[in-house]
């Protein structure tokens, strides 16, 4: 199978059906790129019978995961700072300027983690699959994406403890 030959046939169906779950063209783009990457990858180990439908399933994953990762991302500012429902105001410049370092230094401390350790604890944390999810995404033992998830909530704990007491 020639992989640029399933690219040119159905690059742009698929952006145009990942925008319409993004509401964002470049995400999509950005999506079916990586989902011709797993294609790819996919095709190294085993023969895909339908490529077509593959990719729109992996595209329709992948969205449907960024969709999530922005909710919990959403979710997570406004638990740290919440709005009350009833102010209308929008948030101050600092209080922007708080959230925007208080995410920062969230991903510093996830970037210092190992990388199996790092992406399992995003898969889980901020994708919220499931420790089976993410054990069948990454080739771990359940009990092995467990030990990630506690190690890495455990550096994350200590880390951010040690630079706000700074």
């Amino acid at each position: 199978m020639n992989i640029a030959t399933v690219y040119q046939q159905h690059q742009n169906e698929l952006i145009c059906y990942t925008a319409r779950i993004t509401d964002c063209r470049d995400t999509a783009e950005d999506i079916i790129q990586e989902s011709f990457i797993i294609l790819f990858r996919e095709l190294k180990q085993q023969h895909v019978e339908n490529p077509r439908a593959f990719l729109f399933r992996v595209a329709k994953n992948l969205a449907f995961d960024h969709l999530k990762h922005k909710k919990v991302t959403t979710n997570y500012a406004q638990a740290q700072y919440p709005i009350l429902e009833s102010t209308i105001e929008a948030p101050s410049i600092e209080q922007v300027m708080v959230e925007h370092q208080d995410i920062d230094l969230m991903r510093q401390v996830i970037d210092e983690l190992p990388p199996r350790c790092r992406d399992t604890f995003i898969l889980n944390k901020i994708h919220e699959m499931s420790y089976n999810e993410v054990a069948q995404h990454t080739g771990i033992s359940e009990s092995g994406v467990e030990k990630h998830i506690m190690k890495g909530l455990r550096h994350c704990r200590s880390r951010l403890k040690n630079l706000k007491d700074h």
